[in-house]
This record gives C-alpha cells, structure tokens and sequence, in this order.
C-alpha cells in the first residue's frame, strides 16, 4: 500500500486504511522536512498545528477511494509576507479541492462524451460521489486547448445554429487534418473579419455561397483563395430546378404507355391469386421461397404482403401461428366436430354395453340410419364438403368479362352479352366484380386516351429523382419511361441535361466547358434558373476554383452533425463556451473523428 501511496507524491507515507461499504479510507501523512511559503517563496520548517483532510482519488477494485492526509500548518519566518502561517501544498490536489487532478481529468474525460447528467449517474456507481452541477464546473474551468494560429493555412469554414432562427455561429475546420480548429458564436461580417485576422497565414478558405463569409474573407484575407462548396451549388440548383418542375408537372404524370402489357396483365393475375391464399398458405409458401434462397422483399413482393405482416408472422412462436391461421369459421367447425364426436361415442358406448340399435335409436332420439353410421369405425366426423368454395353464378363467365373489360366495353353492353349466354344472376354482382378488376388494374394503367392509347401513371417524386440519380439506379423508371417522358414533356429533357451538365462539370473538373454551360443555361430563359445563375455570377470566382480544386466542404457537414448531437445530449446547460470547451477537447483526444 506504501509503494501505491508513493506513486500519489513521494513525498506522502502510508499509515493505514480501512474499507467499509465499498469505501477505502486510506490514511496519510507527509515526510517533507521543509515547505515552501507559497504566497512569498521563503521556505519554513516550523510547525503551527496540524489538522486532518479528507480527498477523493481514483477507485481501486470498485471501491471509491478516500485518502486522509494529515495536512500541517507552517509558520511563515518572512517578516514581509502577508501571511502568518500556511497550509502545506501538494502537486496531485489543487488548493481547497476535494478530489485529485487525475479524478478531475478522469471526470471530465466522461463528461465530453455524454451529459453532465449521464455522467453524474456513472460516475456515482464505482467511481466518485458527484452531482451533475460538480461535473459543469469542472468542465467550465477546463482550459479550451490552444491552437498555433500561424501554422494554419487551410481551412472550412460554416454557419451553425446555436438556437435556431435565432442566433447562430461559426465553426472552422483545417481542410488537410479535418479536425475541428476554433469556433466562435456569431456569423456577422465584423466578427467573423476580426476572428479570421487572427489567423495570419491563411491561403485557402472553402466556404458556402454565404455573400458575408465572401466579404469577410475578402476583409481579412485579400489574396486568399476562396472556394465555393460543390455540395451547396449542386444543392442550389436542383432545389431551384424541382420548383419549377412542381409547377410544370402534376403529382400524378400520365404518360404512353411503354410496359409490357403482358407482363402487367400476369402481375394482376398473380396479385388475384395471392388474394385467395388463407395465412397459412401463404406462410407455407414463405417456408419453400426461403428455402430457395429468396430474400424477405422478394418473397413479400412475390405474395403481396406487408413487410411488417411477415415479420409478425415469422417472429411467432408454433403455438401462436396455430391459434392466428384459424378463422372464426374454423373455430365454429371444430367445436361442432367436437359435439358431434361426443355423440357417437355416446352412441358406441350405449352399443358396448349391449343395447341394440333400435333402443339406441330410442333413446338419443338418432335415426336408426345414423345409429349405423356412428357404428362405422370408417365414419369420419366432418362434413364431405368441409373447406370446399363453391362456384357462385357468375364463375363460368369470369374470363368472358375479362375479355370484355381488356377490351374497353361499357358494364352495359357486357352484363348484356353475358345475360344472352345464360347468366341468372344480379346485375350489381357483375358491376361489384368490374369495379374491383378497375380499381386493381388502376396500379398499372390509367383510362385509355381519347384516340384509345393506353396511358400509365409515373409519380411526380420519382421523375424527380432523376435529377439526383443516373437512370440505372433508378429502378422504379425504365429507360424506355424515361424516353418517353422526355418525348411527352420536352421542358423536362432540357432541365435534365442541363442539371447532368453541371454535375459531370464538376466531378470532371472541366473549366473550359463552364463558359458554354452557362449561355446554355441562360438561353432556356427560366425564371428558377436565372435565380441560379444569378448567384453564380455574383460569386463567379470561388465557383471557378470549386470546378477547378479538389477542395471541398463536405467533411464540415459531418462536423456539424456531430457537434449538434454534443449540443442535444447537453439538454439545457449547454453555454457556448461549455460547448466549445466540449468539442475542442474531443479533437484534443483524438476521439471526435
């Protein structure tokens, strides 16, 4: 225990310790001869009192640790001090502290991670006893690492919100390390001009197209290269393309037809046939596509069932999956093969015993003809035609009306053709059957045009992911839609290549073709394009150099994300400079990217 003491400060001895309750209380005293006066420097030996001080230190095998130091008074022999007497001093425990440096620092090191609530309730089980209040303070007087601000000369720079639509800050990120360098609470011109001063090499600055952070650059930094974000202005643009589509383009956009009928008319068919399948059918069928190496979305699609349904259904256990697959019918059934069981062995009893089939007969009130029956050892108590559907009237006459429907003719003209074939049935069973086959139908095709082309529906969202997508990754447009589209909606063909345009520009990084883009793009003469444009001339230059260097601002994102995710799990004691003290420690630690 000595040599554990020993590695505290040399300068302590080990006098005894006592563990009680999951507290270790070890007791210490001090060996120094000789003590500095800290107030004036002048050393004294001459002891005034001595008095006992209790500290808390890390936890040794779960125990919280507790040390006693008999701390002693000194005399101070400086006639020209202020002070009478001293208190002794250690290196490990600041004055008055009630816990080791290295707890702080252990303290602290939790606390960046988590809130100071969460930390309070770990660090209260085997560690140290301490509220949340405690742990804020001991963050707030930790000093915010320093930077050298000369060796900085590339860097990101965003906007952040501190309290959203109300106060906001910026954060600055060195482009080559992607650590998180300074931050300051303001995105005003002034501020951000004199912040910016303050580092005096800077040569390169990635920024958004914020008009003020172009200023302020140029404020402080005249000859530095300025670049605009490629993230912001392919942002910019497809935000300012899809409002003019959502002008031009209703939700629902009917187009020609160009699937294949055949394959839509077989998928239809499909879906009636899954429609018939009980639970259980469909969850033996579940059993044999999973076998064949089928996914959970190929086997939900290829039996139309819910995603949820199917894990519901496959996360039961045997006994549930028994008690859902039975029907209200079938509970029926089976307590009505239940009663019936009991009568005929009422009935074989009766015969076991002697009686003949007549007094049996006579005395449950059975016919003798199903006294006979019963006597069966081959009967079998449910009903022959038990789980058996029976054809209604208008079965024989299904594939006719399919035909008719396929055809386009009127519910009229069809109830009357089947009627001149023998139908006896309702009218408003025929219509019931056509307005269901519609409304199935209605998922693939819309009405028919005038001159009788076939149309189909494409979802205005989906013709907007083109913009963001190639067509191959958008699986839900074939190629052939997508021709047909440009075809039907020529505005559209000219937004989409213009948008590509820019997009291979800059992943490219072909300068020489950005001149031509933007006379293209100014031709087309749309309002929501001109805005665009409008904003890449204001700031011509750093959307240059966007296309031309790698830079980018992209890694400031995912920097801002986190620093949100630090600021949520602070709850409502979140100060900026608490905040900032937070963050800048975490890239100190390394652990923060």
């Amino acid at each position: 225990m000595d040599e554990f003491i020993k590695q505290l400060d040399p300068n302590l001895d080990y006098i005894s310790h006592e563990i009680k309750d999951g507290k270790c209380y070890i007791t210490v005293t001090s060996n120094r001869k000789e003590v500095t006066c800290p107030f004036c420097g002048w050393p004294s030996s001459r002891i005034h009192s001595t008095y006992n001080r209790t500290f808390q230190d890390l936890p040794v095998q779960g125990n919280k640790v507790f040390i006693i130091i008999r701390n002693r008074k000194f005399f101070c022999d400086n006639s020209d001090c202020n002070h009478t007497t001293f208190a002794e001093r250690f290196d490990f425990i600041s004055y008055k502290a009630k816990k080791t440096r290295r707890l702080e620092d252990e303290i602290v090191r939790l606390s960046i991670n988590c809130s100071s609530i969460t930390a309070s309730k770990i660090l209260k089980e085997n560690v140290v006893d301490i509220g949340k209040s405690t742990v804020c303070n001991l963050l707030k007087k930790k000093e915010t690492p320093v930077i050298d601000k000369k060796t900085i000369t590339a860097v990101c720079i965003d906007d952040f919100a501190i309290k959203k639509r109300r106060s906001y800050g910026t954060i600055m990120v060195d482009i080559f390390t992607h650590q998180i360098l300074d931050m300051i609470d303001s995105r005003d011109y002034e501020t951000v001009c004199e912040w910016l001063k303050s580092y005096p090499n800077l040569r390169i600055i990635s920024r958004d197209g914020s008009v003020t952070y172009n200023n302020a650059i140029t404020g402080a930094h005249p000859e530095a290269l300025q670049i605009s974000d490629r993230f912001h202005l392919l942002k910019n643009l497809t935000s300012y393309v899809t409002e003019y589509l959502k002008k031009r383009l209703k939700p629902q956009v009917s187009i020609q037809s160009v699937s294949q009928e055949i394959k839509e008319v077989e998928t239809i068919k499909q879906a009636n046939e899954n429609r018939k399948l009980t639970l259980k059918e469909k969850y033996e069928k579940i059993k044999q596509l999973s076998l064949e190496g089928r996914c959970k979305t190929e086997i939900c699609r290829s039996l139309n069932m819910d995603i949820r349904a199917y894990d519901k259904l496959i996360a039961m256990t045997p006994e549930e999956r028994e008690k859902l697959f039975q029907t209200k019918n079938m509970i029926i059934h089976e307590e009505k093969v239940k009663q019936k069981m009991e009568r005929i062995n009422e009935v074989r009893e009766l015969k076991r015993v002697g009686l003949s089939n007549i007094e049996i007969s006579r005395r449950t009130g059975l016919d003798r003809k199903t006294v006979r029956r019963y006597l069966d050892e081959n009967f079998n108590p449910v009903h022959a035609s038990y789980g058996k559907k029976r054809n209604g009237k208008l079965t024989p006459y299904i594939k006719t009306i399919d035909e008719y429907l396929e055809r386009g003719m009127m519910g009229s003209y069809i109830v009357e053709k089947i009627r001149e074939m023998g139908y006896d049935g309702s009218s408003s069973t025929v219509r019931h059957y056509m307005t269901d086959w519609k409304k199935r139908r209605k998922k693939y095709y819309d009405r028919s045009r005038e001159d009788g082309t076939k149309t189909e529906i494409i979802k205005r969202e989906n013709i907007f992911k083109l913009l963001y997508h190639p067509i191959e990754k958008v699986k839900i447009i074939s190629e052939k839609q997508f021709e047909m589209i440009c075809k039907e909606y020529p505005f559209f063909e000219k937004i989409y290549k213009i948008t590509w345009e820019f997009k291979d520009m800059l992943t490219n990084k072909n300068i020489e073709a950005f001149d031509k883009w933007i006379e293209r793009a100014k031709n087309l003469n749309i309002p929501e394009i001109n805005s665009f444009m409008n904003g890449v001339e204001r700031d011509m230059e750093a959307v240059r150099n966007a296309i031309k260097y790698e830079y980018s601002n992209g890694f400031v994102e995912g920097c801002i994300n986190k620093l949100k995710v630090i600021k949520q799990i602070m709850y409502g004691r979140c100060s900026f400079e608490t905040l900032k003290t937070k963050i800048l420690q975490l890239e100190k630690m390394r652990l923060f990217n």
